[in-house]
């Protein structure tokens, strides 16, 4: 369209020239392709929402025993609102940079 209108096509019009038939013929083209592209989408869409598969995951889903020296890695997943009533105070165990 845009290839069009640089060319001097006038909008809204039911009848074209002949000289703008290749760029129309593309724009149409690509406009198909995006219909195909939204009608996949909504397919998916349909098909994740009714698949019915109910999975269930761990309290904390990361082993305790792996990068379990932060707080992020503590909490519960998802975590709670307002997890600490106030901000805890971070030592630092380790150094990780050597």
């Amino acid at each position: 369209m845009h290839f069009l209108g640089l060319s001097g096509m006038p909008r809204r019009i039911p009848d074209y020239p002949d000289a703008y038939a290749g760029w129309n013929a593309l724009s149409s083209f690509g406009s198909y392709i995006s219909v195909v592209g939204i009608y996949r989408f909504f397919v998916v869409v349909t098909i994740t929402s009714t698949s019915g598969n109910n999975i269930t995951r761990a309290n904390i889903p990361w082993p305790v025993e792996q990068n379990s020296t932060t707080l992020e890695w503590l909490v519960q997943s998802p975590p709670t609102f307002h997890t600490f009533g106030e901000l805890p105070a971070i030592k630092e165990m380790k150094s990780y940079v050597k």
